[in-house]
């Protein structure tokens, strides 16, 4: 069900995605990686189980190191490093084997596109970023190809302030379906529409300006 509170469409002219939950799914595929990662990582004497699903789902939208800390707090953080590393190669590799672009997004980016310049804002890397969007001619759509890697961002309202500077401060909407999507938007100082998924919470896009419950309904609510 959408829920409109104070957002206000008049005078948008970038919109910025969110990846996963929002554009892709690739919960599943990350869920095998985290597997084989922690397997090795048990087998080596550095890990004593493997993470949850929860916990897995429960990273993302974080940033890379933040996300390991939380799969695995007791592991030293060069320990750490070399697990990650061999976690983003992994996917990284799976990635580039098929699409995990969300049913109907390519044709909602395009439709999109006619009205509005497109951007993403990711607290993924380049590699993982490059890899989403040579998926079903995704990047044709998005003139702004932002991510956490790409702008050395700490944090994902960071990644949001170099697509001001890039887009010469025009009106930018964030779309995205975690709090660190809406808690982002806030301290960039701009609107923020949420997208129902099944990695948020209850609660978590209450301070959303406005809510959709499918990415798929986005165009009815800016270009209705």
């Amino acid at each position: 069900m959408e829920k409109e509170k104070r957002f206000d469409k008049a005078n948008i002219e970038v919109v910025a995605f969110d990846l996963d939950g929002t554009l892709i799914d690739t919960s599943e595929a990350m869920l095998e990686v985290y597997r084989q990662v922690f397997e090795k990582a048990i087998e080596n004497g550095d890990a004593k189980k493997q993470p949850s699903k929860e916990e897995v789902y429960s990273t993302f939208g974080m940033i890379g190191e933040e996300a390991w800390k939380k799969v695995a707090p007791d592991m030293p953080e060069a320990k750490h490093r070399e697990y990650k590393k061999l976690h983003d190669d992994l996917l990284n590799d799976k990635m580039r084997e098929r699409s995990f672009t969300l049913p109907g997004v390519p044709e909602l980016l395009r439709k999109l596109a006619e009205t509005y310049e497109l951007a993403t804002a990711s607290n993924c890397g380049e590699n993982y970023l490059s890899n989403v969007l040579r998926q079903d001619g995704l990047a044709d759509s998005i003139a702004y190809k932002l991510c956490a890697g790409s702008v050395g961002a700490e944090r994902k309202s960071e990644v949001l302030n170099e697509l001001k500077k890039q887009s010469g401060g025009t009106r930018i909407v964030m779309v995205g379906d975690r709090k660190s999507d809406i808690d982002a938007a806030k301290e960039a100082g701009l609107p923020v529409i949420g997208v129902e998924s099944e990695f948020a919470e209850p609660g978590e896009l209450d301070e959303a300006d406005a809510v959709i419950a499918n990415i798929a309904d986005l165009p009815d609510l800016l270009l209705g």
